[in-house]
């Protein structure tokens, strides 16, 4: 049973987290007003208070990102390895989810195990950071213990960064492959109308719409309204995958030094469990046939995964003078899940009958994330100084509720569905709470065509668990240091080579056998690359990196304790180009070589092995021409082709490369037509409609996605 929890999206937390946020506004408003009269002779424009870094893209190459910096620095600038989805990029692509959006991004997965409609498993250069990189307008989504899950919507994003490689300095604790940003719609002062509806494959029907512009005529106020109503099945019998969506957002901008826009999103989805098939009938072979990729293996009625995710919060920037701005970011949110799930445990000896078990999860997470920021421009001798001042914290309660039982067997081959589902004893009933604040410095130095980035940060953290089982608290402190330096050289062509080192850090919950609490794993890694950008049309970035994951927690073969002797170490070359032709034509291509392997571990037999879910050559390549000029003015004709190649799965007490997933290549197409105010599109992903397994894992396996077709009419006024 659903434990009860306070389905008010914005109750005591937001109270707590304004109160807060105007304590610390107050100084820089009093500062505002003593500066009125000096604020009248400064010329600023709108692309000042870092606009540019968040406005809309034309085509799918970005120039300047906040991301790499949290100042308004240039791609080409940033001594680390970035990667821009516009939204002219998801729009064509027709992506649904965040998996699909990084499908042709260089060095990221966001489709881990294939057919997954609940939440983000996300992969960079190897390594985890579903549960430490997703970040919302470069505030983190926390989501500790995998308590919950986040499904991020595209339709209400501007565009989405993937910065590659540890990421501590600037955004604290975070796992050492890098993190994700989702940049939110933002209002915009000229008015943008459109509503569009899809139907399709798997019974999908669709409605969504996107209205902004300035309140009354007005250059001071401006609204945006996101919104996304999707009925839908899917590929797997009795898998819904239904969402509801609506972001308002307010930008008040009474000067041009001065800039509060107010973000706020709800979203529901209803679907679900993704399914796991033993491996005879998936990667080997079984008497019995292939087993069905739209078999359910749980019991409909019962599996259920329900998402209740609410934010409010707000971006302020001020211009003091032509040396000082300064900046605050808040937002409380809550993600509240209910998962309810019967899974496949194994396969008898007929090769037909599954064991199956019954997991029930119910989490809640409240999150309040502040950030606060000072930047000063400054010059010393012939170097110019963009140095960022900056303290965050982030308060974080969770609850988490686990109930795990038998469930009855199934003929996988012939199932049928009804059996009773017995109830399941509770064995976890945690309530958490994270707290961290962090300092940090960053100095980015020009000196003619040289940029020096270096950065330090200092961050202290507090958990502590209590569980309503034993009646038990455990608590721990960390305090860790991390740090980043690099160095970009500009050519007047457009190529920047650079190179860089960075850190990340992450802390770990648990004790050792003597009781002692585990110290924060951390990594690091040297990254070599260059960036060539001639125009603002085109970006094409070539980066080595050798990346060492340290101190992570691995399990004991004898004893089944978790030991802290982890280590894992990825290297790899990443290759990405985005253009835009004069002739209409748009061009994305990729690259990926990552060979990741695991060094240290526990077990003996891991060591050697490779990284389980990382292929080592991953490529793609999607292009759309867009007819100008003749009869076939408005058609547009897109196609992809996207490589994934051969990977290892997660083995326990065997060698990784026992469970090798073969490789795939996969077409994506899309047909468009615009008409002026009203445009057709029809997309289909798999267009060969490729079966193939995705992953697996012990005796499990995953399949892919199959082909998904969907046309559209949208409108614009």
């Amino acid at each position: 049973m659903s434990p009860k929890t306070n389905r008010d999206p914005f109750s005591k937390p937001s109270t707590l987290a304004f109160a807060i946020a105007g304590c610390l506004m107050s100084p820089i408003l009093q500062a505002q007003e003593e500066d009125v009269q000096e604020l009248d002779a400064i010329e600023v424009s709108s692309d000042a208070l870092s606009g540019s870094a968040t406005a809309p893209i034309d085509g799918y190459a970005a120039d300047t990102t906040v991301t790499g910096t949290k100042t308004a620095t240039a791609i080409t600038e940033t001594p680390q390895s970035i990667s821009t989805v516009t939204a002219d990029q998801i729009e064509d692509q027709n992506a649904a989810n965040l998996g699909e959006v990084l499908r042709y991004t260089a060095g990221a997965r966001g489709e881990t195990f294939g057919f997954e409609p609940r939440t983000t498993f996300l992969r960079i250069r190897g390594f985890d950071v579903a549960t430490s990189g997703i970040f919302r307008d470069s505030l983190k989504l926390s989501n500790p213990n995998f308590a919950a899950g986040y499904s991020l919507e595209p339709y209400g994003a501007e565009r989405i960064d993937v910065l590659m490689g540890p990421s501590s300095v600037l955004y604290g604790q975070a796992g050492p492959g890098g993190l994700v940003n989702y940049v939110s719609k933002r209002p915009t002062f000229d008015t943008r109308r459109e509503v569009r509806v899809e139907a399709g494959t798997n019974e999908l029907r669709q409605g969504q719409f996107d209205i902004s512009g300035a309140v009354n005529n007005s250059d001071t106020l401006a609204l945006r309204l996101v919104g996304l109503v999707r009925d839908s099945e899917s590929q797997v019998d009795f898998v819904d995958d239904d969402r509801k969506y609506l972001a308002p957002s307010l930008t008040w901008q009474p000067t041009d030094a001065t800039r509060f826009t107010v973000l706020a999103h709800w979203q529901y989805d209803d679907t679900q469990p993704s399914q796991r098939y033993p491996l005879q009938g998936t990667l080997e072979s079984n008497p019995n046939g292939k087993i069905p990729d739209n078999r359910f293996t749980g019991e409909p009625g019962y599996d259920q995964y329900e998402r209740r995710e609410s934010a409010l919060g707000y971006e302020f920037e001020h211009i003091i003078n032509d040396q000082v701005t300064v900046r605050q970011n808040l937002r409380d949110y809550r993600n509240d899940v209910d998962d309810r799930t019967i899974f496949t445990t194994g396969l008898l000896a007929d090769q037909r009958t599954i064991t199956r078990s019954r997991f029930d999860s119910f989490g809640r997470i409240d999150g309040l994330n502040l950030d606060n920021q000072v930047e000063v421009g400054f010059v010393t001798g012939a170097a110019d100084h963009t140095l960022l001042v900056g303290l965050d914290h982030q308060d974080i309660d969770v609850r988490s509720q686990q109930f795990f039982g038998a469930a009855s067997n199934l003929d996988i081959f012939d199932p049928q569905y009804g059996a009773p589902v017995t109830d399941a004893p509770i064995f976890k009933d945690d309530e958490g709470q994270l707290k961290q604040t962090g300092a940090y410095l960053q100095d980015q130095i020009r000196l003619d065509r040289w940029t020096l980035s270096l950065g330090g940060r200092y961050d202290k953290a507090r958990s502590e668990t209590l569980s309503n089982l034993s009646g038990t608290t455990a608590s721990r402190d960390d305090e860790e240091f991390s740090g980043r330096a690099g160095v970009t050289y500009r050519f007047d062509n457009g190529l920047a080579p650079y190179i860089s080192y960075m850190e990340s850090f992450l802390p770990t919950t648990g004790t050792d056998a003597m009781g002692n609490p585990f110290a924060p794993e951390t990594a690091h890694q040297y990254e070599i690359g260059t960036k060539y950008q001639p125009n603002d049309r085109t970006l094409i970035t070539l980066a080595y990196f050798d990346l060492t994951r340290e101190d992570y927690l691995t399990t004991n073969p004898v004893s089944f304790l978790s030991e802290q002797k982890g280590e894992a170490r990825s290297k790899g070359v990443e290759l990405e180009a985005r253009t835009r032709l004069d002739m209409g034509l748009e061009l994305i291509a990729s690259y990926a070589y990552t060979d990741a392997e695991i060094t240290e571990a526990s077990n003996p037999v891991e060591e050697g092995e490779p990284l389980e879910y990382t292929p080592e050559h991953e490529a793609s390549l999607w292009s759309k021409y867009t007819f100008h000029g003749n009869i076939l003015h408005g058609l547009g004709l897109g196609a992809g082709v996207r490589y994934i190649g051969d990977s290892y799965g997660a083995a326990f007490n065997a060698p990784n490369d026992s469970l090798e997933v073969p490789s795939v290549t996969l077409v994506d197409a899309a047909v468009t037509y615009d008409l002026g105010q009203i445009s057709l599109g029809l997309h289909a992903q798999n267009l060969l409609d490729k079966e193939y397994v995705a992953t697996a894992f012990d005796s499990s396996a995953t399949y892919g996605h199959r082909r998904e077709v969907t046309g559209s009419v949208t409108y614009r006024f």
